[in-house]
């Protein structure tokens, strides 16, 4: 399993080449892994259309200011097989309450980052996370 946090600068997912720019990061990690491992051909790790993704954090960032960071809750409300969580979140000496939906996809990468970008929608002018139905 490979963890990637990048909490501070997330991927947008908003774009097909945003999917594409992910794609072609997890390669660089990929190639990393198969350096480390001396694994010129394959066989430890595997090719990054290849792996499975098993969670991750889609989320909306909003500025607040320092009485609010104060008095916003932290929240955490399951959904099936995801969860809709609400916190504040300090970003370079700024305050941001963040709204996250966790999908657990279980598919190859590719195909859940697709489905992802096209099935959730992060409405700015409300500032909701929503499961777009088909």
């Amino acid at each position: 399993m490979i963890y990637i946090i990048n909490s501070e600068h997330p991927f947008r997912l908003y774009l097909e080449q945003d999917v594409s720019d992910i794609l072609e990061y997890l390669g660089i990690v990929q190639g990393k892994l198969c350096a480390l491992f001396s694994d010129s051909g394959g066989s430890i790790v595997q090719d990054v259309r290849n792996w499975i993704l098993k969670e991750c954090d889609v989320n909306r960032d909003i500025e607040i200011d320092s009485l609010a960071q104060i008095t916003l809750p932290d929240m955490q409300i399951p959904l099936f097989e995801r969860a809709l969580r609400g916190y504040v979140k300090p970003i370079e000496n700024k305050a941001y309450y963040r709204f996250e939906l966790a999908p657990a996809p279980n598919q190859s990468i590719e195909i859940a980052l697709k489905q992802i970008r096209t099935k959730v929608r992060i409405d700015k002018s409300i500032l909701s996370l929503e499961q777009v139905t088909t």
